[in-house]
């Protein structure tokens, strides 16, 4: 049975990439596209993932369905506005209810791609475990770091190196715990910032790989969502893929032309060098 989802006003290139009968919907985000409203803010049109009223109590959007009724899509995951990737909504609301409690006790297969800092890591495949938490940051934002809090448990591995000199690596996330900026955080407090991350990265880095190469967006991407459940009787075997997009394929590419600089070396970290009890992410 194919679930019917022409009705939802999606927002700019956001794609149905996997449904399921249950109700459950995976879509693709770009980049730069908003999981749902932020409240008091005003966004340009097409900038959120669904057009409609947002309710943060439901964690629903309210959406005409063409035939005169209003239905609500719930949100069951989210991703932040420069990462791109699988998200997971639901037509129906016990579904959403389920697939929620399975986020909150990690039971969601996620698997992320992302370039970060580095031709290598001191231990290609590891487990990165940190404490963190989150605070209020400059303007009413929030941060968080290292060195306090809850667990944050990532399972990484290396894949692969940029060609030529270029200080770029590509490495799979898979985060084990749902902490805010989880991946963004520990990747830099383990000395490779994720490219184009403008809070918790290098602005060197940035500028020389990213700018240069006129890249703009966070090169983070959520590649594939897994999970299985009862529903009615049977078990749902769902899963959700979205391709690595193709700016990773051409930030990894070597310019002969023009090697990036990369700057004053900086100590590095990784799963093989202790973290201090309390590092803290600049901003």
């Amino acid at each position: 049975m194919t679930l019917a989802t022409d009705w939802i006003p999606f927002g700019r290139g956001v794609r149905v990439v996997a449904t399921h009968a249950c109700g459950l919907i995976a879509v693709e985000k770009p980049d730069g596209i908003l999981s749902h409203p932020n409240p008091g803010e005003a966004a340009e049109k097409g900038t959120i993932l669904i057009a409609g009223n947002y309710s943060l109590d439901e964690e629903a959007f309210h959406v005409r369905d063409g035939k005169g009724g209003i239905r609500r899509v719930y949100l069951l995951n989210r991703l932040d506005s420069p990462t791109s990737g699988t998200l997971l909504l639901s037509l129906d609301e016990g579904v959403a209810d389920l697939v929620r409690k399975m986020f909150a006790r990690s039971q969601v297969s996620k698997k992320y791609v992302a370039l970060i800092r580095g031709r290598g890591l001191r231990t290609p495949r590891g487990t990165w475990q940190d404490q963190m938490a989150k605070s209020k940051g400059p303007g009413g934002g929030v941060r968080s770091e290292t060195g306090a809090g809850a667990p944050a448990v990532t399972v990484y591995a290396w894949q692969r190196s940029a060609g030529g000199t270029l200080p770029l690596s590509l490495i799979q996330l898979e985060p084990r715990t749902g902490r805010t900026h989880q991946l963004r955080v520990q990747t830099a407090a383990h000395g490779h910032p994720i490219l184009g991350d403008r809070t918790y990265g290098d602005f060197e880095f940035n500028k020389a790989v990213g700018t240069a190469r006129g890249f703009k967006r966070l090169f983070l991407h959520a590649e594939s969502t897994q999970l299985s459940f009862e529903w009615q009787g049977a078990k749902v075997d769902f899963k959700a893929t979205a391709p690595m997009p193709k700016e990773f394929e051409e930030a990894l590419v070597a310019d002969d032309d023009e090697t990036p600089d990369q700057g004053p070396k900086r100590p590095r970290r990784d799963a093989g060098t202790p973290i201090s009890p309390r590092l803290r992410i600049r901003l």
